[in-house]
């Protein structure tokens, strides 16, 4: 069915008919003449006004004013709907020719095909950024907890290298101490003359296991080393091998 050029008019609305008369009235003289004061409430006057359009269609000039004033009634039903408004872009004819092709795929107007692709996209960019923050807050959590385990990891580790250092450390120390003492025990004082041959014996065994203590620092271990342990050890014994001296010469 082929659609009137008019069909747009709505011959029962009287605010509209009322508003052509007008606009084409400023740049027509008939059309000032013939509808001025007309309230164009009457159905013969209203097909009178549609058939005097009719007859000056054939002219060029009117046709290009008669555009104009179906454009300019279309804005002015937009600037009337709530929560819409007019907007003109320039569009590449590539994207034009497909924004058409979609609205006959889908059998809508370029209007709501392009409502349509803007809501989409914003859509997917609010999800994408909602996964994006989910994903970040996934992998925050991820990260804290591996940090806690690595944590508990190096405490555990620290804790085993401060047993081990002690060990090490009281163990050359009664061993050097009994060699000193040829014979004594391990654990009892030392005499002022077996300090220095304690010292002497303890050097070797501090100088072989050096090597091996390296690591350490970069495990950044907190505790002493094996050495200040050893001289740790020397010292209190130093202490009381002296002080029985110190009491007989008070």
């Amino acid at each position: 069915m082929t659609t009137t050029p008019h069909a747009w008019i709505e011959r029962n609305n009287s605010a509209q008919l009322r508003w052509i008369a007008d606009y084409l009235g400023r740049t027509h003289p008939v059309f000032h003449q013939t509808f001025m004061g007309d309230a164009l409430t009457q159905p013969e006057r209203v097909v009178y006004l549609i058939d005097t359009i009719e007859r000056h269609m054939v002219e060029p000039w009117f046709r290009e004013n008669y555009g104009k004033l179906r454009n300019a009634w279309r804005q002015k039903k937009v600037r009337k709907q709530p929560g819409k408004k007019s907007a003109t872009f320039m569009l590449p004819v590539s994207t034009l020719s497909t924004l058409e092709r979609l609205a006959k795929q889908r059998h809508q107007t370029k209007v709501t095909v392009l409502n349509t692709v803007i809501a989409d996209a914003c859509n997917d960019h609010q999800r994408a950024k909602e996964d994006a923050q989910k994903n970040k807050a996934t992998y925050q959590q991820h990260l804290k907890t591996q940090r806690e385990q690595y944590e508990k990891k190096e405490h555990a580790y620290q804790r085993v290298i401060e047993t081990l250092l002690t060990a090490v450390a009281e163990h050359i120390d009664q061993q050097c101490s009994l060699e000193a003492k040829m014979g004594g025990p391990d654990i009892s004082p030392l005499e002022a003359g077996d300090i220095e041959t304690y010292e002497a014996l303890v050097e070797p065994h501090l100088a072989a296991l050096a090597p091996h203590l390296t690591n350490l620092t970069l495990v950044r271990f907190k505790g002493e080393s094996l050495a200040k342990r050893l001289a740790n050890l020397a010292q209190a014994r130093k202490q009381t091998a002296e002080a029985p001296t110190k009491l007989g010469k008070s």
